[in-house]
């Protein structure tokens, strides 16, 4: 598309001589003061400071006529009607009530200058927007265009360049884009007119302001917005549109700016729900905006020897929306609206009338739709980073285990009674990650099955019947694990064959004086159980020292040492995929679950024959859902994938930035106190800054927060004043940097 003549992309901006600036405001105004320039893409702005106050004066490109002025002047008068909830500027008339007046520059041309009230504030700058000012970013969007929708005007019809819709009568200009850059732009114009041209005439259009980006916005200091500026770029286009170039231009220049683009329709769904073919095209919607923007400033550039350089970060956005595949960009968008299940608010209603008062995660429900590696997708189209769930070990639908599994559905799925590869082979894997003196394998479906499994093993090797747990551990749900697992004891007094023992860093003479305590009531010791991260207690791994030691003194007493690595194991760690082989624990029986399967159940008890052979003898042991077909080939693409994509090691490096990053946010932070962890295993003590002493009310407000910034994480110990963070072990480094920031921004204590 050739501009036109008049267009003013084509035409240079206002030469002005400031005396005549200043002559013109005296002349029809009756004002005048100090002009400090601002920024200005076309026209030539400036802040007018005089005794009277401060206002704006605007001079536009010669090419723009009286209706372009009275298009833009007339959408602020109705907004200021329809939304005078919304910070526009308002026209400030001449004496004699006059909108606009003319004005020459020193080239002879002819431009129009009006005033505004003048709205405080500053841009904000890309980085500092979280996701929670984001999502009001989207908000505004649609409130601006709710507050536009009942508005025509006969101007706003007019092609104007930066219409998203008209993308394909940019394709003349081509030529002029950088050789090593025209492919991606080719592939955007094709897929638009492929895929968006036949939907355009069943969208939503109005009047929109189309160009709602950082430098159109005006903030405080708390990034509260207090102005809505530059309504240059008024047109009637599709409504969806005007999201869509909302978010690529706050986000581009952003590495996580495409994670976080749902945070922006969410905000707007939340204001003026999207219609399902809208909420499809959002991604190459912001695709177009990005290849236009490349394209306009190479045309400029060409035609005119210069233009604003916007277009090296759109490039880069775009090259990355093409790398991740526009359909599944589309796929994000369109998650929530494609879930069919009820309303949250039903949800929650049905949710209470059938389980009654079992626990939800958080105050407002977390309706979850959709998980995709460290993300999760909620039904109103926020999308979370997950730092709390350790079971989608390798992150949520992982590839390798959805095809693993959905192919072995489809063939067979059978239980390990019959012989088949599968549980053979994960039999087989498990053990070559294990010491040699462990040759036997037990499945079971989940970690509290393994654990009671492992107990009835060590009760049947022993005779006894007593058993050792931390003073908040959790291992199970079923009657003989509950027993190991005072967290859910609610502060009840032990069962009479149990005794608990503080965690580390305390003394392990503890475990000593729990195995005399045992021997002294009859019980005798048949077990401990030990998390080697210590999670429920509030993350104290390693603790190589203390686990050795509680080992030695359980043996001594010819009881059994159980290493429950069902939240420890699999890599959590980044020193072993096992926490007990690390310290060099001399387990008797290990158990492992949760991340076995990616969220697959699946579960095992690990141990040596001597020990597993006499009770699956004497008991005819055997699980119908334990080692099943499909179960095992889950666990086997895990072990698998952990190993391809070395995520042990990665837990380590990641770990070991995250820490740190924890300790940075908690150095000026009073209720904060000590950060701890082991690989990806971390945690984070909230206390009463006036006392010093663990705080769970503050605890919980911040996990609240971290949700509201886009961030899940949880709480644990024994006071729940400890903020727990245990994510999926694709975690990388700039969700590190993701999770330090919205946790700095959540804790604004004094």
């Amino acid at each position: 598309m050739r501009a036109a003549p008049e267009d003013s992309l084509s035409v240079p901006g206002p030469d002005l001589d400031l005396d005549v600036v200043h002559a013109m405001l005296d002349a029809h105004w009756g004002s005048d003061g100090a002009l400090t320039p601002l920024h200005g893409e076309r026209d030539c702005n400036f802040r007018l400071d005089s005794a009277a106050g401060s206002l704006l004066l605007k001079v536009h490109n010669p090419a723009d006529t009286d209706e372009v002025l009275d298009l833009q002047q007339s959408a602020l008068r109705h907004l200021r009607t329809a939304a005078p909830d919304l910070p526009v500027p308002g026209v400030v008339p001449t004496p004699d009530g006059r909108s606009w007046v003319e004005i020459s520059g020193r080239d002879g041309r002819r431009s129009l200058a009006w005033l505004s009230t003048w709205l405080p504030g500053r841009h904000p700058e890309p980085d500092e927007l979280q996701p929670v000012h984001l999502r009001e970013w989207g908000r505004t969007s649609a409130r601006l265009g709710r507050g536009l929708r009942a508005f025509a005007h006969p101007a706003a019809t007019h092609p104007l360049t930066w219409d998203v819709k008209l993308l394909p009568q940019l394709r003349p200009w081509l030529p002029a884009v950088a050789a090593d850059r025209r492919a991606a732009i080719e592939t955007v114009l094709d897929r638009f007119d492929e895929r968006v041209v036949p939907a355009l005439p069943r969208l939503r259009a109005q009047v929109v302001h189309n160009d709602l980006a950082l430098t159109n916005v005006l903030v405080d200091d708390d990034l509260a917005l207090t102005g809505i500026t530059d309504f240059g770029d008024l047109t009637h286009t599709a409504l969806v549109g005007d999201l869509a170039v909302a978010a690529a231009d706050v986000l581009s220049g952003r590495a996580d700016g495409l994670d976080l683009a749902g945070e922006i329709v969410a905000g707007y769904h939340s204001v003026t729900p999207l219609e399902p073919e809208e909420r499809g095209l959002v991604a190459d919607l912001m695709a177009a905006r990005y290849a236009a923007t490349v394209l306009i400033t190479a045309w400029r550039t060409r035609q005119l020897g210069w233009a604003p350089e916007i277009d090296d970060d759109a490039y880069v956005q775009l090259e990355t929306m093409l790398s991740i595949g526009l359909d599944a960009l589309a796929r994000r968008f369109e998650a929530p609206t494609l879930h069919a299940g009820r309303s949250t608010t039903a949800l929650s209603r049905a949710r209470a009338g059938a389980f009654g008062d079992q626990e939800l995660v958080y105050d407002q429900p977390l309706h979850l739709v959709r998980g995709d590696g460290v993300m999760l997708d909620a039904a109103d189209g926020r999308r979370f980073l997950d730092a709390y769930n350790n079971v989608p070990v390798l992150g949520h639908s992982h590839p390798a285990v959805v095809e693993a599994v959905g192919a072995q559905l489809a063939t067979l799925n059978t239980n390990s009674r019959y012989l088949h590869d599968a549980p053979v082979e994960l039999a087989e894997r498990l053990l070559a990650t294990f010491p040699q003196r462990f040759d036997r394998v037990l499945f079971v479906s989940s970690g509290s099955e393994a654990n009671d499994l492992a107990w009835r093993i060590a009760r049947h090797a022993t005779g006894a019947a007593g058993g050792i747990a931390t003073e908040w551990a959790y291992h199970g749900v079923t009657e003989a694990t509950y027993a190991f697992s005072p967290e859910s004891w609610r502060d009840a007094a032990a069962p009479p064959h149990m005794r608990v023992v503080p965690p580390p860093p305390t003394s392990p003479s503890a475990v000593v004086e729990a195995v005399h305590s045992l021997a002294a009531s009859g019980h005798g010791v048949a077990a401990m159980l030990a998390d080697g991260v210590f999670t429920s207690d509030g993350v104290h791994g390693p603790a190589h020292a203390w686990t050795k030691a509680a080992a030695a003194a359980v043996h001594a007493a010819g009881g059994l040492y159980v290493a429950d690595e069902v939240q420890a194991g699999h890599g959590r760690t980044g020193a072993h995929l096992w926490s007990f082989v690390a310290g060099d624990v001399p387990a008797d029986l290990v158990t492992v679950g949760k991340p076995m399967g990616n969220g697959y159940p699946v579960a095992a008890v690990v141990g040596p024959a001597a020990l597993v052979d006499p009770f699956v003898s004497s008991t005819d042991y055997f699980s119908t859902f334990g080692g099943s077909t499909a179960a095992c080939v889950a666990a086997l693409a895990v072990l698998r994938t952990i190993d391809e994509e070395r995520l042990v090691e990665r837990a380590a490096v990641v770990g070991a930035h995250l820490l740190e990053a924890l300790r940075t946010v908690a150095e000026d932070r009073a209720e904060l106190g000590a950060a701890r962890g082991w690989g990806l295993a971390l945690a984070i003590d909230v206390v009463d800054p006036a006392t010093g002493r663990p705080d769970a009310a503050r605890a919980g407000r911040i996990v609240e927060g971290m949700r509201e910034h886009g961030v899940l994480i949880g709480r644990t110990g024994r006071d729940r004043a400890t903020l727990k963070i245990r994510p999926p072990l694709v975690f990388g480094e700039k969700h590190v940097d993701q999770l330090a920031t919205a946790l700095a921004a959540t804790c604004v204590s004094p």
